[in-house]
């Protein structure tokens, strides 16, 4: 099965579970079980009579362990009573269990050994099924398939009845040749000669299982349950047998017949764990059966470590990763060498967060298996999602992809450490190779074909699309970005994060609707997704939906109450839009709480302070953000506007001035301070500073907005008119920029159409927009429309009696239509509002004469 093994940010850094599908076939005759590798049929002709203790173990099928073997075997040979064809099983066997181990030289040298001996038997008699077999099974081991398949033939032409000729040319077509179809034919043959061919079955059932075809494959494993004694006795480790037992033929198939039982509730519980990854939709029913097989082989053989990790395999897909741990700690123990269970039981380390423990298991497996790149790549995800050592996980991804050049996994995952590092080049790099590769196999299978393996490589081509965009947001090119968010989630609907980071862009363009539209996909994909709901959170509090946001950001702190930003987000939305500064600074104290050293809490609160009018406090934190971050511009930058709230210009622009120095190209710096200097009439300097905000940050409708103020103030409404539609490009929703682009229009003598269409928008966007309404009144007054300019400033007095501009308006409309005495009435209450008043009309154009 694919690893499907990508290490994910923010969360994701386990690498996916890989199941064990171990034994294909039974042991080789006279050799113990428990390497469970494919090899020969123990069915065979009856081994020849000795009287030899240490002959008997040496030939007995079952029950004794490899070493064991080895040492039984080589006593027999050594003590010279053996010739001819027992001397040759003799031999082949103390080769197979030398193989069983990996002492591959050796038993090597016992193979040729016992091929000698039976060619010489084969020489000097009648032709026999029984040594042709024989020698078949020596040919099989050594990995010699034609000769074999020539041996097993001419023993089935000799011996047509007899099953145990077809269920080993069986095993060796469908093993060395890949012949399914040869292999399933001769394992009928077999089961026609005997229904209860228990060897027969269970490879059958073995080439149905590889074959896609689970239900035949679990029908033979169940036949041939039924076909061996319920009542076997268990297996004992070590060969060992029971106090007071005679080692005699009944008690050597006592343990055969036990040992054929383990194999077929294994072989079935890898059918039903095959089944389980082929229902992705209702697992659990087939995980609890191959669960209760695996148990069942480790219950009657608990000697053989192939079933550990099968039972493993199924904790692992049912993320019970303890219980799993234990059983590939109990395989590793039975085999010490076995790198596929060091890797899996580092993938279970990993998922427990004991990362020591992982890198150690994954640096073993690779040790074992220098030629595996799984185990780097693991090792990789460890280093960076659990030791944030991006350095070391890069050398691990590196390293694997010069084993495997085409593993996609490593290509992703070194992908994201450069991109965690800030070298976004190098990651779009990464993660374009990866999709390169992705689709020349995934458009192979065919996109929607069904085919799960066709899933599974098309979301490795959408989880590269995902990350590719995250590196292009991350860069700025949000174009690009959103072209592989697309094209992810077109792939893969169902991966909420796509959704999500879509969602991030259009809330990096403003375009919040959009956003809000992708966040709720991503939450109802994933309803504990912390973070979908603070971003969602954020757009709701941009379009000034408070309660909503709110909600969200209370729901984000519910699902992760250590997320500290969303608590920083909520006191930002109580102090600056609810005017609930208690809450606020209950939000804010609760940052602290969980990072004492975190500067934009000391920064927040400390604006919080200042805008409830306890400005020592506020400044008192501010200083406090300041002392521990004394070579950052933001907090200078914050205490300035703190002291420029305080009236206390003078220090509001030395903090703002080093503020730019230590970052001269912080944009809201220059800002910011451009405001301070509009609030104090040099409109000059703001202009500079706003120029150079602009240049900076080029997409700034804030900074095109309050240039255009400045502008406007200085009487350049040409300008001001520019740079107000350049505000309302980058942001369509602004407002305030087509109020004023309407009065700077209305001043400047544009057509009138054209000014109150800007204030039409203006309220379509914010239908409590006072001056869009006395703009509108400005306009008709300008006009010589009266009768609209009174009804238009009295809309706009209705919402507020004391709106001086709207007073004095209505008050020079009322006046010029005759109502002097109204008109003076309000032009009156205007002046005692705002004493200037009458000079700003004046200047705009519009006089009592």
């Amino acid at each position: 099965m694919s690893s499907g093994r990508v290490g994910v940010r923010r969360g994701i850094g386990r690498p996916a579970i890989r199941i064990a599908l171990a034994a294909l076939a039974l042991s080789i005759v006279a050799t113990d079980s428990s390497a469970q590798t494919a090899g020969p049929s123990s069915s065979g002709p009856a081994l020849p009579a000795t009287t030899s203790a240490s002959a008997d173990a040496c030939y007995a099928g079952y029950g004794v362990l490899p070493r064991e073997k080895i040492k039984v075997c080589s006593e027999a040979i050594e003590k010279g009573g053996l010739s001819g064809i027992p001397l040759a099983l003799a031999y082949f066997n103390r080769a197979a269990a030398s193989g069983s181990i990996g002492e591959r030289t050796e038993s090597q040298a016992d193979y040729r050994q016992s091929l000698t001996l039976f060619n010489q038997a084969i020489q000097s008699s009648a032709p026999s099924a029984p040594l042709l077999f024989q020698r078949g099974l020596v040919y099989h081991a050594m990995g010699e398939a034609d000769e074999a398949i020539v041996d097993y033939s001419d023993a089935i032409r000799l011996a047509p009845k007899e099953a145990y000729a077809y269920v080993n040319r069986g095993i060796v077509l469908y093993t060395r040749k890949n012949n399914d179809e040869g292999a399933i034919h001769d394992f009928d043959s077999a089961i026609r000669l005997d229904r209860c061919e228990v060897t027969a079955l269970i490879n059958r059932g073995v080439v149905y299982r590889r074959r896609g075809n689970i239900d035949q494959a679990v029908s033979d494993f169940t036949t041939a349950i039924a076909c061996l004694p319920a009542n076997a006795s268990p297996v004992r480790p070590g060969g060992e047998v029971p106090a007071g037992r005679v080692v005699d033929a009944a008690y050597l198939q006592g343990v055969q017949a036990a040992v054929q039982l383990a194999n077929a509730h294994y072989q079935r519980g890898l059918a039903y764990l095959y089944r389980a990854g082929k229902d992705a939709k209702q697992p659990r029913p087939a995980l609890d059966q191959a669960l209760a097989d695996f148990s069942a082989a480790i219950r009657i053989d608990p000697t053989v470590a192939a079933h550990f990790i099968g039972r493993a395999s199924v904790y692992m897909e049912l993320h019970d990763f303890k219980p799993a741990v234990a059983d590939f700690s109990e395989a590793l123990r039975l085999a010490p060498g076995n790198a596929f269970a060091y890797l899996h039981r580092g993938i279970a380390w990993h998922s427990l967060n004991e990362a020591d423990r992982a890198i150690a298991d994954y640096t073993e497996a690779h040790r074992l298996d220098p030629r595996d790149a799984v185990p780097l790549i693991d090792r990789g995800i460890v280093y960076y999602s659990r030791k944030n050592d991006y350095d070391r996980a890069i050398a691990d991804f590196t390293a694997a992809l010069e084993i495997d050049p085409k593993a996609i996994d490593a290509l992703l995952n070194r992908g994201t450490c450069w991109q965690e590092k800030g070298e976004l080049d190098r990651a779009i790099a990464d993660f374009s190779e990866a999709l390169r590769l992705g689709l020349q196999t995934a458009d192979a299978l065919g996109f929607g074909s069904g085919d799960p393996q066709a899933a599974r490589h098309w979301a490795q081509v959408a989880d590269a699309r995902y990350r590719r965009g995250t590196a292009y947001a991350a860069k700025g090119e949000a174009d690009q970005a959103l072209a592989d968010f697309d094209e992810s989630i077109r792939l893969d609907p169902s991966r909420s994060q796509a959704f999500v980071a879509r969602g991030g862009v259009w809330l990096v363009r403003r375009d919040y609707k959009r956003a809000i539209a992708d966040f709720d996909d991503g939450i109802r994909l994933d309803p504990g997704y912390a973070f979908a709901y603070f971003q969602r959170g954020f757009a709701f509090h941009a379009l000034n939906q408070l309660d909503k946001a709110y909600a969200d950001y209370t729901k984000s702190i519910e699902l992760d109450p250590k997320y500290i930003t969303a608590y920083l987000d909520r006191g930002i939305l109580d102090y600056t839009r609810r005017r609930d500064f208690n809450a606020a600074l209950a939000d804010f104290a609760t940052a602290l709480k969980l990072d004492p050293g975190n500067v934009e809490a000391f920064m927040h609160r400390g604006m919080a302070y200042g805008a409830s009018g306890d400005f020592d406090k506020g400044l008192a934190d501010l200083d406090r953000a300041v002392g521990l971050a004394p070579d950052s511009a933001k907090p200078y930058a914050y205490r300035a506007t703190l002291h420029a709230l305080h009236g206390d210009s003078e220090a509001a622009l030395a903090d703002f001035g080093t503020a730019i120095r230590l970052d001269p190209k912080s944009a809201d710096a220059y800002l910011h301070r451009a405001g301070l200097y509009a609030r104090l009439g040099q409109h000059d300097k703001a202009i500079a500073d706003l120029d150079r905000a602009i240049a900076l940050a080029p997409a700034s409708a804030t900074a095109y907005y309050n240039r255009g103020f400045s502008r406007f103030a200085e009487g350049r409404y040409d300008a001001a008119i520019a740079d107000y539609s350049e505000a309302i490009r980058l942001e369509p929703g602004l407002a305030v920029a087509y109020t004023n682009r309407c009065l700077s229009r209305a001043i400047a003598g544009q057509p009138a159409a054209e000014a109150m269409a800007d204030c039409d928008q203006a309220l379509k966007l914010d239908p409590a927009n006072l001056d869009a309404r006395d703009t509108r009144g400005f306009i008709y007054l300008k006009g010589g429309e009266f009768a609209n300019a009174i009804a238009e400033y009295s809309l706009a007095l209705q919402a507020d009696p004391n709106h001086a501009r709207a007073l004095y308006g209505r008050g020079l409309a009322r006046a010029k239509s005759g109502d002097k005495a109204g008109g003076e009435a309000d032009m009156s209450a205007a002046t005692r509002l705002a004493p200037t008043i009458a000079g700003d009309f004046t200047r705009f154009g519009v006089t009592i004469n």
